[in-house]
This record gives structure tokens, C-alpha cells and sequence, in this order.
């Protein structure tokens, strides 16, 4: 049942968001559609939704018959870039600048519009790539989530990453930190530093933050195993991260940085390397060369 925003006197308003129930084949979730996009779903406040190719539904039987002829459900458009066949998903790059990515693309705008407010476009889809991430079983391509990145940046500075998103059932299998891991692995490839796309929700703060520490604490052992003197710019290039979110990270980190007579002196705990080396993304799983101009 839909949960309608409603003003003292009990009418409905407008210009309120309301709750949107999303059922899929395999889960069901709820998500905020706020005015500007409220036409979008129906007024019954529970949408169905294919999870290969995210087209919406009125009716679960309506679904159910998309279900047997969905062409998305083994064959998602765009260019397969990572594929962890262990854990059974694989990621597609989407560009949306090519006709065959437009229509999945819009559809995940318009699915990430019932988390994220402020920084999804429905119509501009041409100016960014999608890297949409899907768990694989007998039964296809399952959508989990995806981060976005715009094709051109500022000559200042460079985004990493515009939006990234992960549907509420997944969020506790560690993929939004996979997918943010995966922006700066892509970023290292391309041989550029960068940030991702400001203003950061609390919990996308939190999220760089720890992902931030972590690709710092992995810098720091790769300088290492090459006789690297640690300084921060060396640390700012090995991780692909800007000397601002480099020093946000050794912060947080609580560690000692200090410059004497013999150079750079950086002291790390590191006595969870193992654990953090494992939490490492598998590089060789990685498909991609550059950026297309």
C-alpha cells in the first residue's frame, strides 16, 4: 500500500514524496519517489520489476509474461568488463552515448531516482557511462547496482565517479564498496587521480572513507615491495586518489607522517595486511583499457 504524504487537513500533497513498494522475481524492497518523478510509478504504490532489464509493471502477471521473453534475462548490451566467476557476477559497461545502451541506462536513472535524489539524470544519458553490476545463476542476469562517471571532466580535477548505487537487498554483500574499489582500479588503468563527484551523502562519506583507507593502506605496500620512498605524492598516484582525499585517509588512519634528514617517514600498523589484502580487488578480473573518447 502506498504511504501518501498528507497535510494537516488531511488532504493529500502533492508536493511531497511518497513510499514506492518494488517487488522484483527474487526480492522485494521499498524506495522514496519524490514529486518530480512520482508520475513515473503507478498510484497503487507497488511496482513490478524485471531485474535483467528493469522495465516497470503495473501488474505481477503483467511482469510474469515479460519474464518469458525478456531479452536482457542472458545478453545485457554494452561490454562486459569484470567477471568474478567465484561469487557469480560480472560487470557490463554501458556507454550512453550508443543506442543499444540508452534504454538500460535510462532505466537505471530512473530506478536510482527512489535512493538518490540530487545526482541522477533521467534525460542526459549520453554524457555518462554505466558500470552496472549483475549476480549470474542458471536463471540469467540479475541487476544488483551500478556507479556512473561522466564522460569529460574539469581540467582541475577529475571525477572517478558520478552516482553509485547498490538496491537495498544487496547492500550487505560488500558491493558498494567493490563498485567504488572498481572506480579507482579503472581510474589506475588510465593512469589518472581523482575524486569522485561532490556533494557526498553521510553514507556515501562513510563508504569513501573506509575505501579510502584502505587504497591508501594498499599504496603503502605497494611502494614498499618496489623501494618506493612513501611520500604523499607517490601515495596520491599508486592510488589513484587525490592528495586531499590521501590525507583525509591517513587521518583517519591515525598514523604518523613526518618529514626528517633521511626523507618521507611513514608508520603504518600493519598488522591486518593480510585481511586487507584480501579484501583487495582481483585486477586480473579487470577487462578495460581507457576510457572511450
Amino acid at each position: 500500500m502506498i504511504c501518501r504524504a498528507t497535510s494537516d487537513d488531511g488532504v493529500e500533497d502533492s508536493t511531497k514524496s511518497v513510499s514506492v513498494r518494488v517487488v522484483s522475481p527474487r526480492h522485494t524492497f521499498c524506495g522514496v519517489a519524490e514529486q518530480n518523478v512520482r508520475g513515473l510509478f503507478n498510484d497503487r504504490g507497488t511496482v513490478f520489476l524485471c531485474d535483467s532489464c528493469l522495465s516497470i509493471f503495473a501488474h505481477a502477471g503483467h511482469l510474469q509474461q515479460h519474464i518469458q521473453a525478456c531479452r536482457n534475462a542472458f545478453w545485457i548490451p554494452g561490454d562486459e568488463v569484470y567477471r568474478d566467476e567465484e561469487h557469480r557476477f560480472c560487470v557490463f559497461a554501458l556507454d550512453g552515448r550508443k543506442p543499444q545502451c540508452v534504454a538500460l541506462a535510462r532505466r537505471i536513472c530512473l530506478l536510482s531516482k527512489l535512493f538518490l535524489v540530487d545526482k541522477v539524470t533521467l534525460d542526459d544519458v549520453h554524457f555518462f557511462s554505466f558500470m552496472a553490476l549483475f549476480e549470474v545463476d542458471d536463471e540469467g542476469f540479475h541487476f544488483v547496482g551500478y556507479f556512473s562517471k561522466e564522460w569529460t571532466s574539469s581540467t582541475s580535477c577529475v571525477n572517478t565517479l558520478s552516482c553509485v548505487m547498490v538496491l537495498p537487498p544487496f547492500r550487505s554483500k560488500g558491493y558498494g564498496g567493490f563498485l567504488v574499489r572498481l572506480s579507482y582500479e579503472m581510474a589506475r588503468v588510465e593512469g589518472i587521480v581523482g575524486t569522485p563527484e561532490r556533494p557526498l551523502s553521510t553514507s556515501g562519506n562513510a563508504l569513501f572513507r573506509r575505501v579510502w583507507r584502505e587504497e591508501v593502506l594498499f599504496a603503502v605496500f605497494a611502494l614498499e615491495e618496489r623501494g618506493i620512498p612513501i611520500t604523499i605524492g607517490e601515495l596520491s598516484k599508486a592510488s589513484s586518489l587525490i592528495i586531499e582525499d590521501v590525507l583525509v585517509a591517513l587521518q583517519d588512519l591515525d598514523v604518523l607522517f613526518s618529514v626528517g634528514k633521511q626523507g618521507p617517514l611513514l608508520v603504518v600498523n600493519v598488522s591486518e595486511k593480510t585481511r586487507l589484502l584480501q579484501r583487495r580487488l582481483a585486477a586480473e578480473k579487470l577487462y578495460w583499457t581507457s576510457a572511450p573518447s
